[in-house]
């Protein structure tokens, strides 16, 4: 090009001639060959706010100059390097009117892309990415092109398209910087769409295609996961394992442990999901999933009859995470636990202190105050309890039935024998528990024969099944 000419013939002259002299050239070259030589040099050297400056002085000075279109491509691509997509999409679009000789043919094309993707407008981009394509198909920027749509595609929703955009850059530009990107899109994109058959393939063999990328990782945990998914639980698991012990401060370690104790736990080795909860815990006990490993160690420690071990993990869910949707069913937990072991007192309170939370828990933990007030023969309390229950509780619904049974069972504590009988007759004439029906109309018989006596024994009411933790990572 003639500014590199220009330059160097201008360079031996200042450095053999006089100061004077030099002030006398510098004034001799035209304002729009200057600012042109010096935004371009600006440009080529990575000073682009200078190339910017320069150049959009150019414009200013040479409205008319045939290097206007280049002066352009040039501030555009220096704008875009300074993170201004707008800027340079004003630059792209008014550099398409007029000739262009830097870069290669079509170029601006691709430039306009890149900056609509930038400003997150990906139908425009994706339409400039796609008639690039069709107009330059072997260009340079033909495998960066092809990118770029496969992600305006993947960001529209439009998945096919993109996992066909996505994996040509991967088939046909295996040493790309992109093609790595695009196969763990790829990969990622079907583990979404649950297409485990098609992803096993690519992240099987992604190490070693894309060996020291960044993404080998996260492909390894999605390769355990399909291959649980698809029925091969053991390599799954083994896969996992091999992730978090070669990963153990990645991101996605908790979600691992998380699958590996599921796993476990599915397949009856409670012990060994007990484990990968309770290290998921020691690592990361602030992690969003901390709460539910607690909960799920309470559960199967609940299971392996290790009451103590079942309890210390609610509590520490109450504890560490209050404000978790967990905390209250972990508290419910709790409760019952007490109550199994006829610690009445201490049943109440933790069922009081879940109902006063009013969380979904509420008429259950109401029901287990009431039934340990009851066993405690606190029959005030008990009444309390019972009477919330059948007040809050919807007409028809079981809670409220063993409700009334519970108000029924304290009425006859205290001798009330009519306040009994209503509430058993409300039980026979609208409860679709068979079980519960037969009990109550036991209890009214023994009532009509005046030879009910105030029981100890209150009925279990059906409990709604514990929480369970949030769907899988």
């Amino acid at each position: 090009m003639w500014w590199w000419v220009f330059r160097a013939v201008l360079g031996a002259l200042l450095l053999s001639v006089a100061p004077s002299t030099v002030a006398r050239a510098i004034a001799a070259v035209p304002e729009a060959d200057r600012l042109y030589l010096i935004g371009a040099e600006a440009f080529a050297d990575g000073l682009y706010d200078g190339a910017e400056r320069e150049l959009g002085r150019f414009d200013q000075v040479a409205p008319t100059d045939p290097r206007r279109g280049d002066a352009m491509v040039l501030r555009g691509k220096a704008t875009f390097a300074l993170g201004r997509y707008a800027d340079a999409l004003t630059a792209f679009e008014a550099a398409e009117t007029f000739p262009v000789r830097v870069g290669t043919p079509g170029e601006v094309l691709f430039w306009q892309g890149e900056a609509l993707f930038r400003l997150r407008r990906f139908a425009e981009a994706r339409d400039r990415y796609a008639l690039y394509l069709r107009n330059q198909p072997l260009s340079p920027y033909a495998a960066d092109a092809l990118y770029g749509r496969g992600f305006s595609e993947l960001e529209l929703g439009r998945v096919d398209e993109a996992l066909a955009s996505l994996s040509q850059v991967a088939r046909d530009n295996p040493e790309s910087e992109q093609a790595a990107t695009a196969a763990y899109t790829v990969a990622r994109e079907l583990v979404r769409a649950a297409r485990w058959g098609e992803a096993l393939p690519l992240l099987s063999s992604y190490a070693s295609r894309y060996p020291g990328n960044r993404f080998v990782a996260d492909a390894r945990y999605l390769f355990g996961l399909a291959q649980i998914e698809t029925g091969r639980t053991v390599d799954g698991v083994r896969t996992l394992e091999q992730f978090i012990g070669t990963n153990p401060a990645h991101e996605l370690m908790p979600n691992a442990r998380v699958l590996v104790a599921e796993t476990q736990a599915k397949a009856g080795r409670p012990r060994e999901a007990i484990e990968q909860y309770r290290a998921l815990v020691k690592a990361v006990p602030t992690h969003a999933l901390a709460p539910s490993a607690l909960f799920q160690i309470g559960a199967l420690s609940e299971r392996l009859g290790r009451l103590g071990d079942a309890e210390a993990a609610w509590l520490a869910l109450r504890t560490n995470h209050p404000q978790h949707a967990l905390s209250g069913a972990a508290g419910l937990a709790v409760a019952r636990l007490s109550l199994k072991r006829r610690q009445f007192d201490q049943a109440m309170e933790m069922a009081r202190a879940v109902a006063d939370a009013r969380g979904a828990e509420r008429l259950e933990a109401l029901l287990v105050a009431g039934e340990s007030a009851l066993q405690a023969r606190k029959n005030g309390e008990a009444e309390r309890a019972y009477v919330a229950v059948v007040d809050e509780a919807p007409r028809g619904s079981s809670e409220r039935f063993n409700g009334l049974a519970g108000v029924g069972l304290t009425a006859e504590a205290q001798r009330e024998r009519d306040a009994a009988k209503r509430a058993y007759q409300e039980i026979v004439g609208g409860a679709s528990d068979p079980e519960l029906v037969r009990w109550a109309k036991g209890r009214l018989q023994n009532l009509e024969a005046h030879q009910a006596t105030p029981p100890r024994d209150v009925p279990k009411p059906k409990l709604a099944p514990k929480s369970k933790p949030g769907a899988r990572p």
